[in-house]
């Protein structure tokens, strides 16, 4: 250990370009294994994490964690795998202390069986009770850490006091303790109030909005619990076809269930284009060690001859490596450190930054020394080999002092070169077709006009809007009201909005598909909108018209359909006039088609729809209490107090939620994708660096072995040129074989990224086309410059040192 220590010493440039070299490496690894373990390995933060599971509903089209009521009961009757559990969904209700205006917050409807399947109790106070869980004793809340601390300043006596929530009192029962705050699970949740379903949820079987979390019987496995459910997943598609078909249950641990699919595929895909950029610098390394020991093979054939094993010469230049390596990972953590502080800083997780935390726990530190003995061994092992084969007795006749390395330590840098070549390229090429794919679908066309758009949420209260009749009052009150706004050009409301995919999807038939088996019917997303929908978001009428706005819930239904849907059903007719079958809960509702737009796609999709299929229906037959908005504008960001304004002269106790424009919508959910695409530029850049140094040490180091040559050749009448041509064709021989190889290598990445990432990622010959010239580019001028330094040899200086 001492005498490597002094080896590296004794060569300073290199130690640093070593340790720097491997703390990018190890850095940039490290902190991408502490993000993997933070999002896909990082059990939830209650006792006994492994017996938490969350009940899932897998269909051949998709995977939800949510159930109606009805589905729920009949999965309670049937589970016996389950020591505790709870169902929960989400609360979006305008809040407001006694004397104050109402704010929207998120929070939590659960039953009481949170407390006891989560192991955890109120920091101060109570937890509500199963007796709460009724209609009409459910007028108690907790509330968060985090609201207590902001809103009450951690007032203990906050216990008693009365909170209006939707307009009715609400006692604060209890406070829940800071660790409560999963993010994953509740995002932004502001308080918890107990479950008490109303007469629609318990009712009708198409309303998916509750979600089951279960503590597993001792002995009892996620797989199992699924398993029991089988029969009920059998009885439910003999019964319901048209709803079940194919549906299986799955049970995955907590945290598992809340990662979703295509988060967990960029998250893997960042940890293997880091990986990447290890191996180049363990390339680079090794073409380094290989150096020093064409350098030292002098002193390799000395101790040799002195009784120096070959496995004694090998222990010590993997002494020296694994040093560096040990030491160039202590400061990969400190990068490590850094780009998880920026991470952590950046990173939304639900609806803000910062909720993600990154520590360079247990795990991650396990890993790291892995992979920095790991390094040790690769970069060392193949430089320790081949000093070891040293011709003691070539090497100290030769006058010399050792500087002929000869064929294999040649053979050997040659191919370490064309390596890093080939793994920048598969580097630099994965990372181009990811980025490429994230502006395809960034700028893919949605069929609606984007700009000038603003929306928000009005969770209405079910308690206090129960009827249709006072629902559609309220629609038509805000459309008025935020319509007669100077600068409105447009108003709607809708169920959903083309935001993410449409909702609500649910089968549809026609006449001519009467006699099909009802589990093959085709699946649409039904919206309910008013009459101003197209027209505010800039949905073109294809032909036909669209439903009037003093449309009642006793008229005979008529609906719009998108283009998709029209050439599927009657490619070889008009679909005016044509009666559309609309399947819920077994029945079917025929409606009278009197108008087609065009498709309206997803603002910030990157999965495929549930359907392509879209069916617009009016608020009136159907008018929901969850209701989103459009309002159109020159500027509609300077909308946004003065529609908030008349939303709560409208309803003091109903404040307008989640108001922004599209243009700030879409600049949220690109969020995390932009610093996706930033790490993959980073890991991009950093193995472009490394090839090309690797590339010009190799170059530079030819060069210095056969400056008397050069000179030789120059005092013969070799023109500069010649040299320059010789050296440079050298490099870029060995940068076209990595060019070749990392082509295929990167198409075979692509193909396989493709094929579980399809929306995201293709093979794209620009892409692979771009970084290969960029490459190429970086890699010429790295044999250049060493190459133009070997032109201006002095052919005196050169023979004089031969």
């Amino acid at each position: 250990m001492k005498f490597a220590l002094r080896s590296l010493l004794k060569s300073p440039g290199f130690t640093i370009i070593a340790l720097l070299t491997l703390a990018l490496g190890i850095g940039v690894n490290t902190s991408m294994f502490s993000l993997i373990d933070a999002l896909l390995f990082k059990a939830a933060p209650f006792p006994e994490p492994a017996r938490l599971v969350m009940l899932q509903r897998i269909t051949p089209q998709d995977q939800d964690n949510e159930f109606s009521a009805t589905e729920l009961r009949d999965i309670q009757e049937k589970s016996t795998s389950f020591q505790d559990k709870f169902v929960f969904t989400r609360d979006f209700s305008a809040v407001a202390d006694a004397g104050q205006p109402a704010e929207r917050l998120n929070g939590i409807f659960a039953d009481a069986g949170i407390f006891t399947t989560l192991g955890v109790q109120p920091q101060i106070g109570r937890p509500f009770t199963m007796e709460e869980c009724q209609p009409g004793k459910d007028q108690v809340v907790l509330l968060s850490y985090s609201n207590w601390q902001q809103r009450y300043g951690g007032d203990p006596s906050v216990i008693g006091r009365m909170l209006r929530i939707d307009g009715d009192p609400h006692t604060i029962i209890g406070v829940m303790p800071a660790d409560f705050e999963y993010r994953f699970l509740w995002g932004e949740s502001s308080f918890w109030r107990p479950l008490a379903y109303t007469p629609q949820q318990s009712s009708n079987r198409g309303i998916r909005i509750f979600s089951l979390i279960g503590r597993l019987q001792t002995g009892r496995t996620p797989e199992q619990a699924a398993a029991e459910l089988g029969p009920l997943a059998s009885a439910w598609q003999k019964e319901f076809p048209q709803d079940y078909s194919g549906m299986r249950f799955a049970a995955p641990l907590l945290h598992e269930a809340l990662m979703d699919g295509e988060s967990r595929k960029i998250s893997w895909m960042l940890l293997s284009l880091s990986g990447f950029v290890l191996l180049i610098a363990c390339a680079n390394l090794a073409n380094l060690q290989l150096a020093r020991a064409t350098v030292s093979v002098r002193e390799f054939a000395i101790r040799a001859a002195l009784g120096a094993s070959r496995a004694r010469l090998i222990g010590q230049q993997l002494t020296e490596s694994l040093l560096l390596a040990v030491v160039g990972g202590g400061l990969g953590l400190l990068i490590a450190l850094w780009v998880n502080s920026l991470l952590e800083a950046n990173v939304r997780i639900g609806e803000k930054a910062g909720g993600l935390k990154l520590p360079i726990d247990g795990s991650v530190l396990l890993a790291t020394i892995a992979a920095s003995v790991l390094t040790g061994v690769i970069f060392g092992i193949v430089p320790a080999w081949i000093a070891s084969r040293t011709d003691v007795v070539g090497t100290l006749k030769s006058q010399g002092r050792g500087t002929t390395s000869g064929r294999s330590h040649h053979r050997m840098r040659h191919i370490l070169v064309v390596a890093e070549v080939t793994l920048a390229l598969v580097l630099l090429g994965g990372a181009g077709m990811m980025q490429r794919g994230f502006a395809r679908i960034l700028a893919l066309e949605t069929g609606w006009d984007t700009k000038h758009v603003l929306t928000g949420v009005l969770p209405m209260p079910e308690k206090r809007y129960e009827s249709s009749e006072k629902r559609l009052e309220f629609f038509r009150s805000i459309e008025n009201r935020v319509g007669s706004l100077p600068g409105v050009q447009g108003v709607a409301l809708s169920t959903s909005l083309p935001l993410w995919h449409y909702g609500n999807v649910r089968q549809i038939t026609s006449e001519a598909l009467s006699g099909a088996d009802p589990a093959t019917l085709p699946r649409a997303s039904q919206v309910m909108v008013t009459s101003g929908y197209f027209d505010t978001l800039g949905i073109k009428l294809v032909e036909g018209r669209i439903f009037p706005p003093d449309v009642k819930s006793a008229d005979a239904e008529q609906v719009v359909i998108n283009d998709a849907l029209a050439k599927q059903f009657w490619p070889s007719v008009s679909p005016l006039g044509q009666r559309l079958g609309l399947v819920n809960n077994g029945q079917t509702k025929w409606v009278e088609v009197i108008g087609v737009v065009r498709s309206a796609q997803s603002a910030v999709a990157f999965t495929n729809p549930p359907t392509s299929f879209q069916v617009y229906r009016s608020v009136a037959h159907e008018p929901w209490t969850w209701i989103r908005f459009a309002v159109r504008s020159e500027n509609p960001a300077a909308q946004i107090e003065s529609v908030r304004r008349a939303v709560a002269e409208v309803d003091p106790d109903l404040p307008a939620d989640q108001l922004m424009t599209v243009d700030q919508f879409v600049q949220r959910q690109q969020h995390n994708l932009v610093i996706v695409a930033q790490l993959l530029t980073g890991f991009a850049g950093l193995g472009l660096v490394l090839a090309a140094v690797g590339l010009y040490g190799v170059i530079s180091n030819i060069v210095a072995q056969r400056t008397g040559e050069f000179g030789i050749r120059l005092a013969l009448g070799a023109k500069p040129s010649d040299v320059l041509k010789l050296v440079l064709g050298r490099g870029l021989l060995l940068t076209a074989i990595g060019l070749g190889l990392g082509l295929a290598g990167a198409y075979g990445l692509g193909l396989f990224l493709g094929s579980f990432m399809p929306r995201m990622i293709a093979t794209d010959p620009v892409a692979l086309s771009g970084t290969a010239a960029l490459l190429f580019a970086v890699a010429a001028l790295a044999c250049w410059l060493p190459a133009r330094r070997a032109t201006k040899v002095d052919p005196l200086e050169a023979l004089r040192a031969e």
